[in-house]
């Protein structure tokens, strides 16, 4: 068979086992061998773990099996009636590497259930999405396992665990047995294929972000269940307001309309459909291709505005109202999300089960998030991140005298573009300014950005002209930064992250199409992936400096240059001064020459 012949040529035959299906492994029953058997453990350089459960939530779960393995051989110990804290020895030992996939999975479970905190760990789930980002490819267990070893994994049996009450079945052992005796050749093509394309240092960044976002999905985020309630209750209300308008406006178009028993007019379009509302527009003589948000933004009409309102806010009931509600766990009283460490392409963290990352900015909604009684938050976020960074990357010497200076970048933009001074720039000048210095950095063109500030492209584009005359050296690593992503087929951030690109066919239809995508991406990942590498790294000192000096504070919470930490009332001052020290320090790790600013409040609720 091609796939044995694969895993026994590239181990020496070390793992011949685990293609033939010859599984050496130890069920352990009894107390004693644990203690035994955890003292011998704690003299291997390296060991792999993992855990099976009756659920995914580590507050509900029950633990049914908890293995460990050393190459060759692997101990399932029956978590139903041992108590496993013996083995803390072992997986808190920081000169024994840790092997496992999805390691924030298992060290949620560990810590909830016996205390355990897993340190030195290296994750094959999250080394694998480094290595392929950008790329289409399966981050599995099983994915990987047939892409470094040619086996297939029986993952089905996986489901077998949930709810399972009875003895386990020769199956269900084998299959646990193998989740841990893989992940040893798997570790050795992985670790030799980081340190060949230069990202064994980003690796490490993530593996030690691990026990920071396992510890912050644990804490969890307390609401005010009442005050959520009562904005809703108002965005409910606003929604309809405005629906009420559109269906006034739209009523004198239509020569017969019903009314109730109250007589209160009915409906005339239904906004959920876009084949409706761009019928009724066009007895208005606004002729709208869509009513995608993007098109109903290009227009200057009140109904186009109005019927963009109407979709923002209900986006916001639909997506969180009672939904967000739904998520509180029984157990804790807290939402409890699943961050996802890399979940785009640029590095950055993604949030789902519920997405508190695209809670809307509205300082109506984020007051609902509060700290418990006899704590703070702490929120710190870099200021102006991305544009300094993209000061360091391009070495523009007005940006770089900008920050030099502590002067707000968007106004000397405007102050250069439009030739007044500083003091003269208005809001709206500003704004026009601050849209342009992200829209470049995102990949945007004279269109796009048009639409942003309400001008035509073509004065879109005069703009854009007179911003690349002011700012020559911002022009020049934007071009190289697109031209580099397409000659290396991939982009890198100053943390030394690197985004893949799919090789291109000059033959397929979609080629133009494809370069401008990678060239976009390659203006906006060195920018957008450092700021997500400048947060890790943050996150990862200050949850080592808060243990450090046993101080009662967890992060909670992040949304990409932001932080939350919730920390203990008395000394919720002294920990502001921690984040903001360690923020910074993270900052100068990567910017050499541009200075990094935190701007940081303490409050009872999540203020930005």
């Amino acid at each position: 068979m091609p796939e044995v012949e694969l895993l026994q040529k590239t181990s020496d035959g070390r793992f011949a086992d685990l293609a033939s299906g010859n599984l050496k492994y130890e069920v352990i029953e009894d107390q004693k061998l644990v203690e035994k058997i955890a003292d011998e453990l704690s003299q291997e350089p390296i060991v792999s773990f993992d855990i099976e459960g009756t659920s995914l939530d580590p507050y509900d779960t029950k633990l049914l099996l908890v293995q460990v393995a050393v190459p060759g051989k692997a101990y399932l110990f029956d978590a139903r009636h041992l108590d496993l804290k013996p083995l803390s020895g072992v997986l808190e030992n920081e000169k024994i590497l840790k092997l496992a996939q999805n390691a924030k999975f298992d060290y949620g479970m560990l810590k909830v259930k016996y205390g355990i905190e897993v340190k030195n760990i290296f994750d094959t789930m999250l080394a694998e999405r480094i290595l392929t980002t950008g790329l289409a490819r399966e981050n599995s267990l099983a994915a990987i396992c047939r892409k470094y070893l040619g086996i297939e994994l029986a993952k089905e049996t996986r489901d077998t665990f949930v709810g399972h009450t009875r003895d386990f079945s020769k199956k269900q052992l084998d299959y646990a047995a193998s989740d841990v005796l893989v992940l040893f050749p798997i570790y050795e093509r992985q670790k030799t294929a980081l340190e060949k394309e230069g990202l064994a240092k980003i690796a490490d960044l993530e593996f030690k972000l691990i026990s920071v976002v396992a510890e912050m999905e644990l804490r969890g985020f307390l609401i005010d269940v009442e005050k959520w309630r009562k904005v809703i209750r108002d965005y409910q209300q606003k929604a309809n307001e405005v629906a009420g308008k559109i269906q006034e406006e739209l009523r004198p178009y239509f020569r017969h309309t019903q009314t109730d028993l109250f007589g209160n007019h009915a409906d005339v379009v239904n906004l959920n459909s876009p084949s409706q509302v761009l019928d009724a527009f066009r007895k208005v003589g606004l002729d709208l291709p869509s009513t995608g948000e993007e098109i109903l933004a290009r227009y200057d009409h009140p109904l186009a505005k109005l019927l963009l309102e109407h979709r923002t806010y209900e986006k916001i009931i639909t997506a969180f109202g009672e939904n967000l509600i739904a998520k509180i766990n029984p157990k804790t009283g807290r939402i409890h999300p699943d961050y996802m460490q890399i979940g785009a392409d640029t590095g950055r963290f993604a949030c789902s089960n519920p997405n508190l990352q695209q809670i809307p900015s509205d300082s109506l909604f984020r007051q609902c998030f509060v700290a418990p009684p006899g704590y703070k938050l702490v929120v710190a976020d870099y200021s102006q991140i991305e544009l300094r960074i993209a000061a360091e990357l391009s070495q523009d010497p007005v940006f770089l005298k900008a920050f030099a200076d502590d002067a707000d970048l968007h106004i000397v933009t405007a102050s250069q573009m439009y030739g007044v001074p500083p003091e003269a720039v208005t809001k709206q000048l500003r704004n026009t300014s601050k849209t342009i210095n992200f829209g470049l950095l995102y990949g945007r063109g004279a269109k796009s950005i048009g639409v942003q500030i309400g001008a035509s492209e073509e004065k879109a584009r005069a703009l854009l002209d007179k911003y690349f005359r002011t700012y020559r050296q911002v022009k020049r690593w934007l071009d190289n930064a697109a031209r580099d992503a397409i000659r290396l087929g991939y982009s890198e951030t100053l943390g030394g992250r690197k985004r893949f690109y799919q090789k291109l066919d000059p033959d397929d239809p979609g080629y133009e199409r494809q370069i401008a995508y990678i060239e976009r991406q390659g203006k906006n990942t060195p920018v957008q992936g450092t700021s997500a590498d400048m947060t890790k790294l943050a996150l990862i000192h200050i949850g080592k400096r808060i243990k450090e000096e046993g101080l009662e504070a967890t992060p909670i919470h992040t949304v990409h240059d932001e932080i939350v930490v919730e920390a203990k009332e008395e000394k919720a001052e002294d920990i502001a001064k921690i984040v903001g020290e360690e923020m910074e320090r993270a900052g100068k790790e990567l910017l050499k020459q541009v200075p990094v600013k935190v701007d940081i409040s303490v409050s009872d609720v999540w203020e930005h």
